[in-house]
């Protein structure tokens, strides 16, 4: 790290300027049997919170109902409601458990009992309708009609016991403390504090199962590059980790941790090459040139479709001879990248800077959704383009970056090499990103702002294909000469 990188700087505080949404709290206790209303006698009102739109609305939810009520509760789930009403957008509802079961209700308010309300117990007939929805979901959920483990009442409890016992033969003790950031029938995440280190939990459902899997797999088989698993519950998808010291990466201002992510990236890639036949058997996505290349052909067929359907101009469609031109491009930089023969790795195609933790020695990465087996550098190119997304002025350039994700490769890959491989990535990740998405489901649907943003990639694919094939150096150019053409596609995207 030289001098022009060695210094820490601060991290502004976030303001958020966002607008508010009100979300209307159907609070329940006593396994779902009361509700907190407001008001004494009928018509009742629902008793609501203002929350931070396009924010985790289960945090945001949780403090602000202990801020002004005083009660501790949990986000169990949304209810289903029509998209519409005759009054024009419904409100919004979240479904809430109390975890103070014989606290008396706030001021102005009232426990009252779940059977003794009718269609004429609430001023606004909408709160009798998302009653009724959320008492049938709850149903559905309770008799297994529907998979829904985290939107049944009491189920918070559950968890609290069987962690306990998870956590009692290292000496822990849960405090009661807890903050909730995801909340769904089928997702959870919460932590949970102890008179010691806090712990995690973690659940998931569709479409997301195979993170269960691959988390549980990766602490045994990678341990130190992901959060330690101590415990995990099969029924639930769930599982247990010890909470890292650390802050992520986007909160740290200090160029060495962004420097130390990309070597630890690099360094576990290189360890989890010999495994990648057991990651792609638990459900890793299969990204290796072979598989990329037979999505070439009907990827871009498809993109030519929706190529003729944008609704307006600008921005410029591809013709079907330029999306020719294109797909000829893309596989002639795989069959190149092929015969570079880099071995395969453990890939990760959500690689934000939310998703990595940092201390001052060490890094883990959370959030193994994305996980895939294929091309290593993949990976890098993500994290060079938030990087290149960043305002902060302590976080490193781009050519110190590449020097740290290097400097373990080249024990095991030559230099011209890495270089040769590390140009073809512009063009290769943003196609990989497009192609593992479901752009088969937007032939379909009529979304136009995901077909928007699949063209978008497109586009940006052109433009890396005419800088790789226009201006390629020869492969012993060396690194310090490889950032200019590999970067160049990032800096123009981010302008």
């Amino acid at each position: 790290m030289n001098a022009a990188t060695s210094g820490r700087c601060s991290v502004p505080a976030r303001i958020s300027t966002a607008p508010q949404d009100r979300h209307r709290l159907l609070v329940l206790r006593h396994g779902g049997s009361e509700l907190l209303v407001a008001g004494e006698w009928p018509p009742f009102t629902l008793p609501s919170v203002k929350v931070p739109r396009w924010e985790r609305v289960a945090e945001n939810v949780m403090g602000a109902v202990k801020k002004r009520y005083g009660i501790s509760a949990i986000c169990l789930f949304t209810p289903a409601l029509s998209a519409t009403t005759s009054d024009g957008e419904p409100p919004l509802y979240q479904v809430m458990e109390s975890r103070e079961g014989g606290a008396p209700a706030p001021q102005q308010t009232c426990w009252v009992p779940v059977h003794s309300l009718s269609d004429q117990s609430f001023a606004d007939g909408r709160d009798s309708v998302a009653i009724l929805r959320m008492l049938r979901q709850i149903s559905e959920f309770r008799s297994g009609a529907v998979t829904g483990p985290f939107g049944k009442p009491g189920w918070i409890e559950e968890l609290f016991f069987w962690i306990q016992s998870e956590i009692a033969p290292y000496g822990l003790r849960l405090s009661g403390e807890i903050r909730q950031l995801n909340a769904s029938p089928t997702f959870a995440l919460l932590r949970l504090e102890t008179n010691g280190q806090a712990v995690w939990f973690k659940a998931v459902g569709e479409p997301n199962l195979r993170e269960f899997a691959i988390s549980v797999t990766l602490s045994r088989h990678l341990a130190g590059f992901v959060p330690a698993v101590i415990a995990t519950h099969p029924s639930w998808r769930g599982w247990l980790t010890t909470e890292f010291p650390g802050r992520s990466l986007d909160e740290v201002g200090e160029p060495r941790a962004w420097e130390l992510a990309a070597q630890t990236l690099a360094e576990l890639q290189i360890t989890s090459a010999g495994k990648t036949d057991h990651l792609l058997e638990i459900g890793c996505r299969d990204l290796r040139v072979g598989s990329l290349l037979k999505l070439v052909d009907p990827f871009l067929d498809v993109m030519s479709e929706l190529m003729e359907r944008q609704p307006k101009t600008p921005p410029s469609t591809l013709s079907r001879e330029q999306l020719a031109r294109l797909g000829r491009h893309i596989k002639d930089a795989l069959s190149d990248l092929a015969h570079l023969d880099i071995s395969d790795t453990l890939g990760h195609l959500d690689f934000n800077p939310g998703n990595i933790l940092c201390s001052s020695e060490h890094c883990v990465f959370l959030d193994w959704a994305e996980a895939y087996v294929g091309p290593p550098f993949l990976t890098f190119q993500h994290l060079l383009e938030h990087q290149s997304q960043m305002t902060l002025h302590c976080v490193p350039a781009p050519e110190h970056l590449a020097d740290h994700y290097v400097s373990p490769w080249v024990r095991h890959v030559s230099p011209s090499t890495i270089a040769a491989a590390l140009r073809m990535m512009p063009l290769l990740a943003a196609f990989a990103a497009a192609a593992t998405s479901d752009w088969t489901g937007a032939q379909r649907g009529r979304d136009e702002r995901f077909s928007g943003y699949l063209r978008s990639l497109v586009r940006r694919m052109q433009r890396e294909a005419g800088t790789l094939y226009a201006k390629r150096r020869p492969s012993d150019a060396g690194l310090n000469a490889m950032g200019s053409p590999f970067l160049s596609g990032s800096a123009k995207e981010s302008r």
